[in-house]
């Protein structure tokens, strides 16, 4: 399921405005030789497709703390945005209709107007927040593989996302790291 139709389909929804991952290709040089860039992609098909280094860039998220973010380069992001489109097709059904995260059609902005619709207008009196502190750089990798392997039934497919999460980070300070835990928040492959 990960073809070149599907690589195509990435690119045509991938922000070009993103930014570069740590090979420094750009959405526009990437485009420059879009034929060749989604062909060499397909060596998923040959089974020699190589996750690059994640770069991570700390970004501010107030009170003088940051939220490490993983930026992938473009020809990973395409793989990861096919990726998730098959396990969005497996998934999705499971879902609550109230549930937003990470959710096709369903933002922030649509939690927020969902609830101020609510609160104007149901019985609340009060909300209740919560937030799972280092969820995603904490997530146990083995025991991912185990629960997507109750869904997913392709050797292949499993050992794609084993890959993007021993994939290197590679710090701003030029450092490298293979966390044993967590996945790069930031990619669009979120499992």
């Amino acid at each position: 399921m990960l073809n070149y139709n599907a690589l195509a389909e990435a690119w045509r929804n991938n922000n070009k405005r993103a930014a570069a991952g740590v090979n420094k290709i750009t959405a526009k040089e990437f485009a420059g030789k879009l034929e060749q860039n989604l062909a060499d992609v397909k060596q998923l098909e040959k089974k020699r497709y190589r996750a690059k280094l994640v770069c991570r860039v700390d970004i501010p998220k107030g009170e003088g703390k940051t939220r490490p973010l993983g930026i992938p380069a473009i020809a990973d992001k395409l793989v990861q945005s096919a990726a998730a489109k098959v396990l969005e097709a497996i998934f999705e059904q499971d879902f609550c209709s109230s549930s937003y995260g990470y959710r096709p059609k369903l933002s922030a902005h649509t939690a927020i107007k969902d609830l101020t619709k609510e609160l104007n207008f149901g019985n609340y009196s009060y909300i209740v927040e919560a937030d799972i502190r280092g969820f995603f750089q904490n997530i146990n990798h083995t025991w991912l593989i185990k629960m997507l392997e109750q869904r997913v039934d392709d050797r292949a497919f499993l050992g794609l996302i084993k890959k993007w999460l021993k994939a290197g980070i590679l710090k701003q300070d030029g450092e490298v790291i293979h966390p044993a835990t967590g996945s790069p928040q930031g990619g669009l492959c979120k499992a």
